[in-house]
């Protein structure tokens, strides 16, 4: 986290130097639901009645559960006149995902509930990668810094590509989202927009999106769950910004939870964000960069 607050501020103090050198070059003026899904089985029992002069028949259907999970309807045809009984299998399978239509308060408390056993039970947290986008139609840097702008985001806001293991209760505690907090997830219902509990057999697939937020702070929020850039920290590393602000949109969360022992073992934080800037050096200048974080990690107990 620390490192990331400085190669910020650094790619901010930067991005001045140059909007500075542009402007003085070429006198350029300034730039200024909840919803829930769930899945049901239903089964239609049908009966033919034939015509005064034909035979009467009975449908009678019935549900198989399969090893792999997947429920089959098996319909029985009786023909009364014949007593004698065939059976064909419907072509027909159904996708038994959710056995319960679970809400969005309670997907929220399981969530919570599992992932605050992270830091107190794993033994072991690995990052598998960490991915930081630039969302180009969210950035709005003067022309003036040309291509020079593109690599120093690409230098200072690089993509973490080789697993990072975090052992021990204090380092995992220091290092898992949330950073330096003893919980993983104090989220609340009121900042998710969707949320969805999948049945997959032995584990339950967890989607929150949250709310939109602006400038967040650990413990609030969309900082109540993600690791958030916080503005005060920015704001004390150089003294030149005059405002800095982040909004958080479309932030999205993805875990598998083992339903055996409720402990989540692998999961993937999205957050897309824009900083939005204005720095007082020689001048006023404003500008935004917007990135998308995605952070994967394996969780070990």
């Amino acid at each position: 986290m620390k490192n990331k607050i400085i190669s910020i501020t650094a790619l901010i103090l930067a991005i001045a130097l140059f909007i500075l050198t542009g402007c003085n070059a070429e006198k350029e003026p300034e730039a200024e639901t909840t919803t829930k899904e769930s899945l049901s089985a239903t089964i239609t029992q049908a009966e033919t009645t034939a015509d005064s002069d034909k035979e009467e028949t009975e449908v009678v259907s019935e549900i198989v559960t399969n090893d792999e999970g997947e429920t089959e309807i098996i319909t029985e045809i009786v023909t009364k006149s014949e007593e004698a009984t065939t059976k064909k299998n419907s072509d027909k399978t159904e996708n038994t995902t959710a056995k319960k239509n679970f809400t969005t308060k309670e997907i929220v408390e399981m969530f919570n509930t599992s992932a605050n056993r992270i830091k107190t039970d794993a033994s072991k947290v690995v990052k598998n990668f960490e991915k930081r986008i630039v969302n180009e139609d969210k950035t709005d840097i003067p022309s003036a810094m040309g291509s020079v702008a593109e690599s120093m985001m690409a230098s200072m806001m690089g993509d973490d590509t080789e697993p990072i293991p975090f052992t021990g209760k204090d380092e995992i505690i220091e290092n898992f989202i949330v950073p330096q907090q003893s919980y993983v997830s104090k989220l609340s219902p009121d900042y998710v927009v969707k949320a969805e509990c999948k049945d997959k057999g032995n584990t339950y697939e967890i989607y929150l999106k949250l709310k939109d937020h602006k400038n967040p702070t650990a413990g609030i929020g969309v900082g109540a769950v993600c690791d958030v850039i916080e503005t005060h920290e920015i704001a004390q590393k150089a003294s030149f910004i005059k405002e800095f602000s982040t909004t958080y949109y479309n932030c999205e969360i993805k875990a598998t939870m083992d339903k055996a022992t409720g402990k989540i073992t692998h999961i993937v934080y999205t957050t897309p964000l824009v900083m939005n800037m204005t720095v007082n050096l020689l001048g006023t200048h404003s500008g935004s960069i917007g990135f998308t974080f995605i952070k994967d990690y394996t969780v070990t107990y």
